[in-house]
């Protein structure tokens, strides 16, 4: 990947993306390759949701709800596991990346466009954002390498999370909410 787009494709897990949060806490633990980042969304001015396989719209985020994100140093992706207020589990979402690490002591992982959209209704797992993926290697942001790697790493996660062998994927994540929320 061109160095000016993994700048601007560089995402600190200290941050929100959200448009819609308005006011948050955060926790942030560090665990030998692995961080942990919890967010509890205290004021939101919409909420943030998603439609599934059905056509049917769900509330991701809203007003205390919890997002947990774990950034393994030694891994290429970043996973995202939402819940709602009462700490009951919504669902989760992969980021793929180019690379996980930390700067200003803070964790950050490197968007690499493609990602792993979970639908916990029909449990399936899918690609998101191929266009994305391919519209970067045409246009010359990303190599030829990447987009492989982006690949290998996608179906790989795929297969790991059908046989449920994935150590992170496995990690109970709402010990983390329960204990610093």
């Amino acid at each position: 990947m061109k160095k000016k787009y993994m700048i601007s494709r560089r995402k600190f897990t200290s941050n929100t993306y959200m448009r819609e949060a308005i006011d948050y806490d955060i926790v942030i633990v560090k665990e030998q390759d692995l961080f942990i980042t919890i967010k509890k969304y205290k004021k939101m001015s919409d909420t943030f949701s998603l439609v599934d396989l059905k056509g049917n719209e769900k509330v991701y985020i809203d007003n205390n709800y919890y997002v947990v994100e774990l950034t393994p140093l030694n891994e290429n992706y970043n996973i995202r596991y939402y819940y709602d207020d009462k700490k009951k589990f919504i669902d989760y979402y992969i980021d793929i990346t180019l690379e996980n690490g930390v700067l200003y002591k803070m964790p950050y992982y490197i968007d690499l466009y493609l990602d792993i959209v979970h639908y916990p209704e029909d449990n399936i797992n899918n690609f998101c954002d191929e266009d994305e993926l391919e519209d970067a290697l045409l246009n010359k942001i990303i190599s030829k390498k990447d987009y492989d790697m982006a690949y290998k790493v996608g179906n790989k996660l795929l297969k790991e999370i059908d046989n449920k062998s994935n150590k992170y994927l496995n990690i109970d994540v709402k010990k983390y909410i329960d204990k610093y929320f």
